[in-house]
C-alpha cells in the first residue's frame, strides 16, 4: 500500500454494505490495486474466534485473523504470488496487517479489525455515555492519588487492553487501591495500576 493510502487509514472511516464491496469485485474480477486488497483482506478474515486443523496441529484464529495461504490471497486479489508478497510485506512494515507466528500456513491479523468495522466506535459511545472514558480515569486517578501526570502514551494503550468490566473495575477502585497503602509514596503511576490490574486486589479489612 502506498504511503498516500496508509494515511488515508488514519484520518477516519467509512462504513458501507459488505455485499456492494463484492459485487464491485466481481465486476473488477479481482483487486485494481493495494486498496482494493486490503478490503479483501478486511472482508476475509474471522468474524468470530474458529478452532483450525492444519498438519494434525490445531490452533485458535480468532477475530480479525485469517489462516488462508499466499495462494490462495493470490488467485483472491487476481495476482501473481510475487506480487501477493509484495502487499503483505508492506502491510506488515507499515503495521496495517500483523503476522501471527504459525509454522504451518500464512496466519495473519488486522490489529485495528474492530476500529475497521465500526465495532469500537460503538463501544467508545457506550463509555462516554457511562462516563467510562480513559479522559475520566486519568483525571480521577490523579485527582486522588496526587502523583505526577507521566506515561499518559502507556496508561492509553494499557486502558485500552482492557475490557469494559476491567475499566468500570479501574475508575471505581482507585480510591480503595489508594486508600489501602501501607506508604503513599509507593503509588503507582496510571499506566502501572492499569497495566497490573492493580484495582482487582483484594484487601483484609
Amino acid at each position: 500500500m502506498s504511503k498516500p493510502t496508509a494515511e488515508m487509514l488514519k484520518k477516519g472511516y467509512l462504513l458501507f454494505p459488505k455485499v456492494l464491496f463484492e459485487e464491485q469485485m466481481k465486476a473488477a474480477k479481482g483487486a485494481t490495486g493495494s486498496f482494493d486488497a486490503f478490503i479483501l483482506v478486511l472482508t476475509h478474515v474471522n468474524y468470530s474466534t474458529t478452532t483450525c486443523c492444519i498438519h494434525n496441529h490445531t490452533f485458535e484464529c480468532h477475530r480479525g485473523e485469517s489462516v488462508m495461504s499466499l495462494t490462495h490471497w493470490a488467485k483472491l486479489f487476481g495476482w501473481k504470488r510475487s506480487r501477493t508478497r509484495y502487499f503483505f510485506n508492506k502491510m506488515y512494515e507499515e503495521g496495517i496487517i500483523e503476522r501471527v507466528s504459525n509454522p504451518y500456513i500464512t496466519h495473519i491479523r488486522i490489529p485495528d479489525y474492530d476500529m475497521l468495522v465500526g465495532q469500537k466506535r460503538r463501544e467508545n459511545a457506550r463509555e462516554e455515555t457511562d462516563g467510562m472514558t480513559f479522559e475520566a480515569f486519568w483525571e480521577k486517578y490523579h485527582e486522588v492519588t496526587r502523583t505526577p501526570k507521566r506515561n499518559i502514551g502507556r496508561a492509553r494503550r494499557e486502558w485500552k487492553k482492557l475490557s469494559a468490566r476491567e475499566r468500570s473495575l479501574s475508575l471505581k477502585n482507585i480510591d480503595e487501591y489508594y486508600d489501602n497503602l501501607k506508604d503513599t509514596k509507593y503509588c503507582m503511576q496510571a499506566s502501572t495500576y492499569l497495566s497490573d490490574k492493580a484495582f482487582m486486589n483484594e484487601y483484609d479489612y
